[in-house]
């Protein structure tokens, strides 16, 4: 046996580790309940200007990343992202939500729609915050 660190991990190594985390999970949860999540604007020729992505498993929605476009920013986009997504989130029998960030990203965002803050760690990385955030959905 050896131990192997690296800074190029391909589809092969995540599938590898994820089937095994799904594997000694599967013990003790359903891992069928996991199911990815995807919110997306898009323009006429289907390129992305605003996106969502998530997961959902048992009873809870969990954010991973949130973006809108520098054109779209301020107009709500946003906002309807994740109303689209909790939306969908409840119709698969979710009844909580949570998210993290960084302090120079979109903290207020979420609170304004809901989200409390529920601890943060300081100096991550290195100057800044990350909040982790959650609501009841």
């Amino acid at each position: 046996m050896q131990i192997n660190v690296t800074d190029n991990l391909t589809h092969q190594d995540l599938d590898e580790v994820r089937l095994g985390l799904n594997a000694f999970n599967s013990k003790f949860i359903n891992i069928d309940e996991m199911r990815s999540i995807g919110v997306f604007f898009t323009d006429e020729q289907g390129r992305k200007l605003a996106g969502l992505t998530g997961s959902t498993s048992g009873n809870w929605l969990r954010i991973d990343m949130l973006w809108v476009s520098d054109a779209l920013r301020g107009k709500g986009v946003g906002s309807q992202l994740m109303q689209a997504a909790e939306q969908e989130a409840r119709r698969r029998g979710c009844r909580y939500a949570q998210v993290d960030t960084a302090s120079f990203q979109a903290r207020p965002f979420y609170e304004k729609l809901g989200y409390s803050l529920r601890f943060s760690f300081d100096h991550y990385p290195r100057h800044h915050q990350r909040h982790y955030l959650s609501k009841n959905l």
